[in-house]
């Protein structure tokens, strides 16, 4: 492999707007020498330090990758085929497996859903990786002590998060550093790239907890946070990337250490006074929720008739109710009905006012007194029969529309703040911890539930008396519900139960369908540059994933 000496700089002019190059690892940077000048300037290694969080985000919330995973989990659904989304998530005629695989293939424009993870990640990594040898190796100070550990604590950070996001999504990767030799890098396996991570955010949990800072609302678009809030939020990043890393059922069995994750998420973003993980978007310019963008929006993308079907199992079918010959259907009639939910995230799905009703079928929320705060109903169907009625469904979410009402301000035009990671997760990543330990605390897991399940929506309280498998089936409910809009974390936990089974004239009981990739291969790209052939996960001839490591 030949890889440029020192492939960590980044490139010159992103350096300077704060953000790390988009490149690929092995691309060479010709203007390596002025960068190598730039990050000795303390304000320019400053603006790389908050860059690393822009570029991370962008990744984590991107369509690119985000919108196939989402719908592929039957989370959300889209028959749109942008960010190639009907591509990979086409179905057979009976609904039992999907056909497609990912398209790893450097003629191929599909290839895009697979760079976009790669690309982001490994920017922000090196760019973390240039603060954290510049502050450790170079000795460089910024304006102050506390203002180098900040920029050290956020660096560390983002490396431990960028490398997490390569162990959830590809099945090998690189672990990089400030102390990597480049020109040896060799690939490491997913579960190694886990290990890493973990031992990344690790470190800057350390660091978080041992300085007092707060981060510039700058680099977040609008959000401060302060050193403990930094520790929580990594806390649950940890959580997160080893309850999320399974492929499969089998390895959600064998390869979680549970207490681990309890450990993590009983230090994280629930705990002490709750808080999201927010960032503020400013209409797509330069930061964006691409995933709320598109699935707030009712015209573009909606919910799958699989969640719906669990908000209100009576009135909204899965599959959809226009299916040809579902049998729960009255005769003749095409879609689902005006949902009438025990859950208030949906209630009877009123919302907005009467300047929207010609463009979406939705119902004046100033009609009823039981709106949902999480889901609108429409009438209107979005997507064409043609392209597949499995695609189709009447509820869209609209949970993080602070318009209320589809207005131009609002998040789904990408304007104003929205959680990348909530409280609300935290909480359920904990409580699965506690039931699926080898000393389950089967009352406490029921409180951790009850913080969405009771307080947002209204519904019966988790007990203990609820034993195991009914107590994950009340999490596995608010996971499918509360994870909606949070990056690809839908797609995560689906993935980790059973393969669904398809039920005549019903709902494909389970978790993802069969052919369904699991994982990501490395971006064709990258293959071609090492010369190694090309592989790919999903579809008929494909294995979902990697063995396990």
């Amino acid at each position: 492999m030949k890889v440029a000496n020192r492939v960590l700089w980044a490139c010159l002019a992103v350096i300077w707007a704060g953000a790390a190059c988009n490149a690929d690892l092995n691309i060479v940077n010709p203007n390596a020498a002025d960068a190598r000048r730039a990050l000795s300037d303390p304000a320019a290694l400053e603006a790389v330090a908050g860059g690393t969080l822009r570029t991370w985000f962008t990744g984590y919330e991107g369509m690119n990758a985000v919108g196939p995973l989402v719908t592929l989990a039957d989370s959300y659904s889209s028959s749109w085929n942008n960010f190639f989304m009907l591509y990979i998530n086409s179905q057979d005629p009976d609904g039992s497996r999907n056909t497609r695989p990912w398209k790893n293939d450097p003629g191929a424009q599909e290839r895009v859903n697979l760079e976009q993870y790669w690309q982001q990640y490994y920017g922000a990594a090196s760019s973390a990786s240039d603060v954290l040898r510049a502050i450790r190796k170079d000795n460089l100070v910024i304006n102050n002590a506390s203002d180098t550990k900040r920029a050290e604590t956020i660096a560390a950070f983002m490396l431990g998060a960028s490398l997490s996001g390569i162990s959830m999504n590809y099945d090998k990767g690189y672990i990089i550093d400030e102390t990597v030799d480049v020109s040896a890098l060799q690939y490491s396996n997913r579960k190694l790239m886990r290990d890493a991570a973990i031992a990344k955010l690790d470190a800057a949990i350390a660091l978080a907890n041992a300085n007092t800072f707060t981060t510039p609302a700058a680099w977040t678009n609008g959000r401060a946070y302060s050193n403990t809030q930094i520790a929580r939020i990594a806390n649950t990043m940890a959580a997160m990337t080893l309850a999320y890393y399974p492929r499969d059922a089998a390895e959600n069995a064998t390869e979680v250490d549970w207490a681990k994750v309890a450990a993590y998420a009983s230090k994280g973003m629930s705990t002490g006074t709750p808080f999201d993980f927010v960032f503020v978007g400013d209409g797509c310019n330069k930061w964006c929720h691409e995933v709320l963008v598109w699935f707030e929006s009712i015209d573009t993308g909606v919910i799958h008739t699989r969640v719906a079907n669990l908000l209100d199992p009576v009135t909204q079918k899965d599959p959809y109710c226009g299916s040809v010959g579902t049998a729960t259907c009255a005769p003749g009639r095409s879609g689902n009905p005006q949902p009438n939910s025990p859950d208030k995230r949906l209630g009877d799905g009123t919302f907005g006012d009467a300047s929207i009703v010609d463009g979406f079928g939705t119902i004046p929320v100033t009609a009823t007194s039981n709106p949902g705060t999480d889901f609108a109903y429409t009438a209107y169907e979005i997507f064409s029969s043609s392209r597949g009625q499995y695609h189709q469904s009447n509820i869209g979410h609209i949970r993080y529309d602070l318009s209320r009402n589809q207005d131009p301000t609002g998040i789904y035009l990408g304007y104003g703040p929205a959680p990348v990671m909530s409280a609300g997760q935290n909480d359920l990543i904990w409580a699965e911890a506690l039931i699926r330990g080898a000393a389950p605390n089967l009352a406490q897991a029921a409180t951790l539930i009850n913080n969405t399940r009771v307080t947002r929506g209204g519904l019966s309280p988790a007990t203990a008396a609820d034993g195991v498998a009914g107590l994950l089936t009340k999490l596995q409910y608010e996971q499918d519900v509360e994870l909606l809009g949070l990056g690809a974390t839908p797609f995560y936990n689906r993935r980790r139960l059973p393969n669904c089974v398809q039920t005549p004239g019903g709902p494909c009981v389970g978790g993802l369908r069969a052919g369904t990739p699991h994982e990501m291969p490395v971006p064709a790209k990258e293959l071609g540059v090492k010369s190694e052939p090309l592989y790919t996960f999903g579809g008929a001839t494909n294995p979902a994933n990697s063995p396990k490591p």
